[in-house]
């Protein structure tokens, strides 16, 4: 399975990295970002098999409004290795993206609190 996780977030993250430059639309000045919530299935710091430097968290995730119509496993570079503090696969996790240059990364996480 995690081999699996593996070859799949590899094959996305090229894919992200090799879209035609017709398809690339000027950015508005203020950076988008959309909510989502889903469950953790890899942390990676860097350097692992999906990026050299940055750190990535593959996460399967619902669909995110405005962004994704539909669920899916995926990964997303994150912002700092700092968010993976106390971070393991299988938490259920509310993130936040952002829309920068080549990729949509992941700038906050927090796990929700579960209501009595």
């Amino acid at each position: 399975m995690g081999r699996r996780v593996a070859r799949l977030a590899t094959l996305v993250l090229l894919l992200a990295l090799i879209r035609p430059a017709a398809a690339q639309t000027p950015r508005p000045a203020a950076p988008r970002e959309w909510r989502g919530t889903g469950v953790v299935l890899a942390v990676l710091p860097p350097p692992s098999d999906l990026h050299a430097t940055r750190p990535v968290i593959v996460i399967q995730h619902e669909a995110i409004a405005g962004l994704m119509d539909e669920a899916m496993s995926m990964p997303f570079l994150v912002a700092s290795t700092g968010l993976f503090e106390g971070l393991k696969p299988g938490d259920r996790i509310n993130f936040v993206l952002r829309d920068v240059p080549d990729a949509l990364l992941v700038v906050s996480i927090e796990r929700p609190t579960s209501r009595p």
